[in-house]
């Protein structure tokens, strides 16, 4: 595996780990969100909710950390434009547009749920945030994912 496949390989990890813990991080708000909505004060998931939050803010955090070091190792192996070829341009656009379409079917089923279910602006805002985020971040990895040769 050569210094391009390795870094293209860092940068799936680095985006998947980015994902999951926003994840976790918004999607313990938003439970706590909710909980705090229907006043459920069950004791235990509001610990767990509240680790989760916790686990998940820290490891964004950190996720956020590895990207600083992962753009100096790019920018030391002379990289930048290499793994900006058209085909990783291409992934981001489709990425985008699938987080445009989750962001979109999120409010509508929102829109939806509200008819039956009264919830705050705070709540409906939070889960459209989260799947404008957490959907692009998964397509630009599956995508990228699939782009790459096998390792075996």
């Amino acid at each position: 595996m050569d210094k391009i496949e390795k870094l293209q390989r860092n940068r799936n990890r680095l985006l998947g780990i980015a994902a999951i813990s926003f994840l976790l991080w918004q999607g313990a708000t938003l439970g706590i969100d909710i909980a705090g909505a229907a006043q459920w004060t069950h004791p235990i998931s509001t610990l767990v909710m509240q680790i989760s939050l916790i686990i998940g803010a820290v490891a964004w955090a950190g996720a956020m950390l590895m990207l600083v070091g992962y753009q100096r190792a790019v920018r030391q192996a002379g990289a930048c434009t290499v793994l900006r070829d058209e085909l990783f341009l291409r992934h981001r656009t489709v990425a985008i547009l699938y987080g445009f379409t989750g962001m979109v079917a999120v409010a509508a089923l929102l829109l939806a749920v509200s008819t039956f279910v009264e919830f705050s602006a705070e709540i409906a805002i939070r889960a459209v945030l989260i799947s404008g985020v957490f959907i692009p971040l998964v397509m630009l990895v599956r995508l990228e994912r699939k782009a790459l040769p096998d390792v075996s």
